[in-house]
């Protein structure tokens, strides 16, 4: 009995240290892992037990318990929680290219957690500009065709209600962008290739329609994997 009771405290002791490496090294394998720490990729704050989208997308990258380097481009590119921003995006560095070890990219402050949905950049972001647009524009998307992700951009000259939505090639919707008040400017939205329940969507063409109270447009995209 005391043989079986030590044996179960060498293995409790070894999935306990297996963790607290995990907890040390994981975060510093990814730019501004610090932020965050556990909580990138783990739903408990603390780290082990269930992932996050992101943390799912990591585990794919590495061996149990490994050592592995998982950052980079590819990564990068992935929308893991389904937020409209790319892993990238939330960690200020939107091509992947950071290497350990190196600088820090962007801005610590601007960073939010790529596993987790409800914390993200805003979903929109205005340009500056020395002079406001006098038309309404629905400017092409960038890139197109795109995977996983595109920017789709638009002008107002004045104070508008603005509905960006997204739709399939038979006219289902798929996905709302937009739907608030907005001042003169020009804005930028980005679409993650999901729909509204966050499911990635298939290959194929895809519409992009702006509605104001003055102006409607839709421009056409493609989806390529």
């Amino acid at each position: 009995m005391k043989k079986i009771y030590t044996t179960f405290l060498v293995l409790v002791s070894i999935s306990t240290l297996s963790v607290l490496i995990s907890r040390n090294f994981r975060p510093s394998k990814m730019p501004h892992g610090g932020v965050d720490n556990c909580a990138s990729c783990h739903v408990s704050a603390g780290g082990g037990g269930t992932r996050t989208a992101f943390g799912e997308d990591v585990n794919s990258l590495v061996t149990a318990g490994g050592t592995e380097t998982f950052w980079g481009p590819n990564l990068a590119a992935i929308d893991s929680d389904g937020d409209g921003f790319t892993n990238g995006q939330e960690l200020q560095d939107p091509d992947g290219t950071w290497i350990e070890g190196t600088a820090l990219p962007g801005d610590a402050n601007a960073v939010t957690n790529p596993g987790d949905p409800n914390d993200h950049p805003p979903v929109t972001s205005v340009d500056n500009f020395a002079e406001l647009p006098n038309e309404y524009q629905l400017h092409n998307n960038y890139p197109n065709p795109f995977n996983p992700t595109t920017t789709i951009s638009f002008s107002i000259p004045e104070n508008s209600n603005v509905k960006l939505e997204i739709y399939n090639s038979v006219g289902q919707l798929v996905t709302q962008l937009v739907n608030q008040n907005y001042a003169p400017g020009k804005y930028t939205s980005l679409w993650n290739g999901r729909n509204d329940f966050g499911a990635k969507v298939n290959s194929g063409i895809y519409f992009y329609r702006i509605t104001t109270n003055n102006f409607a447009q839709t421009n056409r995209m493609v989806l390529m994997k």
